[in-house]
């Protein structure tokens, strides 16, 4: 039977999701908030490529001995880190940028929030029926909300930014960051490192707070 700490983790990234729905909605016209929305249900979409890599490493028994260093970083940076994240840039680099609705740089980190937020609700859930051991289900459960909301705005930066300044190294330069702090914390998960965790966490957040603000203060005059 599910808990109740089970399910107020597996709430965080809708209420998430619901409290940027609402300041939204004070500030944008009907047809821009509808695909900011939107962007929470097609993030759901991009949890599939990871299920699908999971499920197929776990049935062919790709991962045994997961605590094994190669096969730790294996399934860290390559099952889970490339595939959520490369899924997400997809869909933020090819669907929402392309459109008029982004119109400065902050709005692709907050496009890109979104998309993880839904990316994480799914990811949640699944992990809770699924996740194998040696993960430590309560540690994954209440963290990959907000290090999937940060590493979204570490995503967003760049590829916001990549839309004006009309460069492919700045979106290849949010894949790859994407990718590396993904996989480096389901590698501090399975490292189980408490300490670990708490520092790449806090410089993590102290990165993404640095871009947000200048992101915010980035006149698109300037960089186009």
């Amino acid at each position: 039977m599910i808990s109740q700490s089970e399910i107020i983790s597996v709430l965080i990234p809708v209420v998430i999701f619901l409290l940027l729905t609402l300041m939204a909605s004070r500030v944008l016209e009907k047809r821009v908030l509808m695909q900011f929305v939107s962007a929470y249900f097609l993030g759901i979409l991009t949890v599939v490529p990871m299920v699908i890599g999971l499920q197929l490493a776990f049935e062919y028994d790709l991962i045994s001995n997961i605590l094994s260093f190669r096969r730790s970083l294996f399934f860290s940076f390559v099952v889970v880190g490339f595939l959520a994240e490369f899924s997400k840039y997809l869909l933020l680099r090819y669907y929402f940028i392309r459109k008029d609705v982004i119109a400065k740089p902050f709005d692709g980190i907050l496009y890109s929030v979104m998309i993880a937020m839904g990316f994480s609700t799914i990811a949640n859930i699944y992990f809770y029926f699924f996740l194998p051991e040696p993960f430590n289900q309560p540690i994954v459960a209440y963290s990959l909300p907000f290090a999937n909301l940060i590493i979204g705005i570490i995503l967003g930066f760049f590829v916001g930014f990549g839309k004006f300044r009309k460069q492919h190294i700045d979106y290849l330069t949010g894949l790859a960051a994407a990718i590396f702090f993904q996989g480096f914390y389901i590698f501090c998960i399975l490292a189980d490192d408490f300490l670990l965790i708490g520092l790449v966490g806090f410089v993590m957040l102290i990165i993404s707070v640095l871009l947000s603000l200048r992101s915010i203060n980035t006149d698109v005059r300037q960089i186009m």
